[in-house]
């Protein structure tokens, strides 16, 4: 972890798998609760502050005393924007460095984020490409991606593809109230990316055309950025009212809850997308944007549609709305094949990488 002076510090171990169970349970069932938050907050606030105190536990030490014996995996995309700290490391020792790279999508899609965010994310791409002995992607689409912007920088062989796994989730809570009108969810940060405005507008010709009919629309996730024209859609009165409904943060189990009527994914560019798996996990039918990454998550099972294509997703979310809709049949058919991507498949591909390291 980096303490308070921007030094790489060794955490206890003991203390390390706490912080994370309570992450973990916190996602699970007390994502809503202040006081759960509280705790998580000022347990990460106490694992920083003891290495700080302790004149000890210099990771660029341990590096030294482990010559040619260690591999430092960096598993989010933190760090990457100040190479100086695994550069230390490297020079120190005969250290390998493997970063987990989840996307490029600031790089890709700049107008989807700050320009401060793909200006930092594009330097952080480059750092990883440069300092990387390996460089762990979670699809084939990432790794393609990642090559052609910065495939100049990679060593021969250093791109690792390894699937990301779907747990299945232990204790599923059921919706609150069950509601009279077919369930639409969509999942994830509000944020262009995603395009909740196409759904949005879809929703208000649907109401003009079913009325009280209307299929009801869940939005999970926070809000994010560059949202303003969705936030105030979802703000005013008017025929949204009542059948569209947002959630924000909510714990893992209620979200499997939720995920019963069918999830809706127009989203113009992603790197896995996760829901789209946990969602055929649980067996519910979706509605999903053509793009690369997703025909390569989702096979042959889902519905694919252009994202740009407004009437192409009326028709589709009004015919999955029909109790009998044949084309929702057909892919709760296709389902029964569907083979649910293991955490133990992608270690063992990560496994192999380190073994040739």
């Amino acid at each position: 972890m980096l303490d308070a002076f921007g030094r790489l510090r060794v955490v206890n171990n003991r203390s390390a798998m706490a912080f994370s169970r309570e992450i973990a349970a916190y996602w699970e069932g007390d994502v809503a609760s202040t006081a759960a938050d509280l705790r998580v907050s000022l347990h990460a606030l106490w694992i920083h502050v003891i290495p700080t105190l302790r004149p000890w536990g210099s990771l660029k030490q341990l590096a030294a005393a482990h010559q040619g014996r260690l591999i430092y995996i960096i598993c989010s995309q933190l760090q990457l924007d100040r190479p100086s700290l695994t550069e230390k490391l490297k020079n120190a020792s005969d250290l390998k460095l493997i970063f987990f790279v989840h996307d490029i999508l600031p790089s890709l899609f700049p107008n989807f984020f700050t320009d401060e965010d793909a200006r930092l994310y594009g330097q952080s791409m480059e750092n990883a490409a440069r300092l990387a002995d390996a460089i762990v992607v979670n699809s084939h689409a990432t790794a393609e991606s990642f090559n052609s912007r910065f495939g100049k920088r990679l060593a021969t062989g250093t791109l690792v593809v390894a699937p990301l796994g779907v747990s299945q989730p232990a204790n599923i809570e059921p919706p609150p109230a069950p509601r009279q009108q077919p369930c639409f969810v969509m999942l994830g940060t509000i944020e262009p990316r995603k395009n909740h405005m196409l759904i949005l507008d879809l929703r208000v010709k649907l109401y003009g055309d079913l009325g009280p009919s209307t299929p009801h629309l869940l939005f999970v996730g926070e809000r994010g950025w560059k949202n303003q024209d969705v936030i105030e859609l979802l703000e005013q009165s008017g025929p949204l009212r009542g059948f569209v409904e947002e959630c924000g943060r909510l714990p893992d189990t209620t979200v499997a809850g939720l995920l019963k009527g069918a999830l809706l994914l127009p989203s113009f560019a992603a790197g896995y997308g996760l829901p789209l798996p946990e969602a055929l996990t649980q067996g519910t039918p979706l509605l999903c944007s053509d793009i690369a990454v997703f025909r390569e998550v989702g096979g042959d099972i889902s519905d694919y549609l252009d994202p740009t294509d407004g009437p192409a997703w009326y028709v589709a979310v009004r015919d999955y709305a029909q109790p009998q809709s044949l084309k929702r049949q057909a892919q709760l058919r296709r389902l029964a094949s569907w083979s649910r991507p293991a955490w133990q498949q992608h270690f063992a591909v990560v496994d192999v990488a380190l073994r040739k390291l």
